[in-house]
């Protein structure tokens, strides 16, 4: 064991940044991975194995210690950065685990960053279940590489003195630049759905009977139709798109907390999309269930009462196990429905 080591030089934090953006950004200023750069600050020779994994939510108040004293700042500027100190009245559900290390991001954000020279950064907010459109410059998230296909992950690079960001993959830039103008009809449908992104949002930092009643009805939309080994779910009625069946993705949909976290942002869009069709403003049902949405749920399975989690527990329960689509591998290549949706309900 040496002494603990202060950094000379450390990039400050952004005050929309995600913790562990930060901590890649030091890190990578010295080329060192963030496990080896805590270790190097703490004087361990070997990386401290409690410390290993950085919770974007709740951060370890001793790995905050380490990097607050290594790069010369407040710890409670770190504590700050947390997403459970941004958004302390959101249930913990409706904030992405971003498993696998996956991230949704908006290239034309990285751009703006390095057209005011400066490193680009992960936003927190982006971390948000219900965040599909970036409301600063109404594009939509991306959470797949647009070179390889692969779900996205990120890695920071210095080019021309600056941080940049790559697909961990491939290892192409993550730019907006060089992409094809949006036309019109693809603005007014961003902008759309930005709006039924808001409302979602207000619902669940809201009245909790609100947030239930969402969760029940995004479960009921991807529940399967109500016939045996049906590999269609509920939502399916209503666009046109001959023999789509349930991306693999969606069933753990049905038996969740906060149901939208396991689904990618295209299908995160579509569901809101049908939310706000189906329900206007309000994006649930409140006294009448509209008529073009008591069809479509008359068709939705039943679905069993011990299929739900509790929330915030960690059994791994059978629950979703038990009421799923009949899906296979091979659904999960099958394409996604055109963004050209009809926005009315469809007859089941």
């Amino acid at each position: 064991m040496t002494a603990a080591i202060r950094l000379p030089v450390a990039p400050r934090p952004f005050r929309d940044e995600l913790l562990s953006s930060w901590m890649v950004r030091v890190a990578s200023r010295y080329g060192l991975e963030v496990p080896d750069m805590t270790a190097y600050m703490a004087g361990q020779r070997d990386t401290l194995p409690l410390l290993r994994q950085i919770d974007d939510t709740a951060p370890d108040p001793e790995l905050l210690k380490i990097w607050a004293r290594g790069c010369r700042i407040d710890p409670a500027r770190l504590e700050r950065l947390s997403l459970k100190f941004r958004h302390h009245n959101r249930p913990r559900d409706w904030i992405s685990s971003a498993r696998g290390g996956g991230v949704s991001v908006c290239f034309a954000c990285f751009d703006a960053d390095v057209a005011v020279g400066r490193d680009a950064y992960i936003r927190a907010d982006w971390r948000l279940v219900e965040r599909v459109v970036c409301p600063v410059h109404k594009e939509m998230l991306r959470d797949r590489c647009l070179e390889c296909g692969a779900h996205l992950r990120t890695s920071f690079r210095l080019r021309t003195g600056l941080l940049r960001v790559f697909c961990a993959k491939c290892e192409c830039l993550l730019t907006g630049r060089g992409g094809a103008r949006a036309d019109r009809a693809d603005t007014a449908f961003t902008e759309g759905t930005l709006t039924f992104q808001r409302q979602v949002e207000r619902i669940i930092n809201g009245d909790k009977g609100h947030l239930a009643l969402l969760e029940r009805t995004i479960r009921a939309l991807w529940a399967p139709l109500d016939r045996a080994g049906a590999a269609r779910p509920v939502l399916a009625l209503w666009f046109d798109q001959e023999g789509w069946n349930c991306p693999f993705e969606a069933r753990a949909a049905v038996g969740a907390p906060a149901p939208l976290q396991h689904l990618s942002v295209r299908w995160r869009v579509l569901t809101l999309v049908i939310l706000g069709d189906l329900f206007g403003e309000r994006m649930v049902p409140m006294a009448t269930m509209p008529e073009a949405a008591a069809r479509l749920f008359r068709r939705a399975a039943p679905i069993p009462a011990g299929t739900l989690r509790a929330q915030g527990s960690n059994q791994q329960g059978r629950g979703p196990d038990r009421h799923r689509h009949k899906t296979s591998p091979a659904i999960e290549q099958e394409p996604s429905p055109p963004m050209e949706w009809k926005l009315r309900g469809r007859e089941g």
